[in-house]
């Protein structure tokens, strides 16, 4: 337990193989077959150690920021044995280990890591990805006039919505939004937080209420 200012912080110590047969059972279905189960054990194995001794009092996150964790409910004799019979398997390029990033579903197709951060790294590269089964393959959401004022406050809300660059997969990598009060240029990623959308592949419809 660490204070931090006036709040208690409180970090759990466990051992890799521990900690990974939760987060398998945690970030995927326990139900799927044991492949799949032994591969998300390899990638998630593979980010954690990544994060090992990196600055500050914990190495890794319980939630969607790092890998979800939720203790010993996650654990299955399926997900433990996906542990075990993967155990110090990892994954390397020229003899490191990767940025080991995942998804729950990419639309059909994944980013090239150069078009999300800064650098391009030569294993995050754009594929099809057969996640057409996936909930999160394909879906709408509406937005009344009062989010969007919320979500837009400098210029009022939103009128129209213009794209400026997308990506070679068609993600959304800069917009402008037109609003009552003036135009506002955002990043994909930007509008992406401001509306709480699932993924920059998206495209809009402006429709009368």
């Amino acid at each position: 337990v660490d204070a931090v200012g006036n709040r208690l912080q409180v970090v759990n110590y466990l051992s890799l193989e521990d900690y990974l047969a939760s987060v398998v059972g945690s970030e995927m279905p326990k139900s799927w077959p044991l492949a799949a189960l032994k591969a998300q054990a390899v990638a998630s194995r593979t980010y954690a150690l990544r994060k090992v001794d990196q600055p500050g009092s914990y190495d890794v996150k319980a939630n969607a920021d790092s890998q979800v964790y939720l203790g010993l409910e996650a654990e299955t004799p399926s997900t433990n044995r996906a542990v075990r019979s993967t155990r110090s398997l990892v994954l390397t390029h020229k003899g490191e280990l990767i940025n080991a990033v995942f998804h729950s579903g990419s639309g059909g197709l994944t980013e090239a890591s150069g078009a999300v951060w800064k650098k391009q790294l030569p294993y995050l590269v754009a594929v099809v990805d057969h996640d057409q089964h996936s909930p999160r393959h394909q879906w709408d959401v509406r937005f009344s006039k009062k989010i969007l004022r919320r979500a837009f406050p400098e210029i009022g809300g939103l009128n129209d919505i213009k794209l400026i660059a997308i990506s070679s997969t068609g993600r959304i990598l800069r917009v402008k939004i037109e609003g009552p009060k003036g135009d506002l240029l955002l990043s994909g990623r930007e509008l992406r937080g401001r509306l709480g959308l699932k993924s920059t592949l998206v495209r809009f419809k402006i429709v009368e209420s």
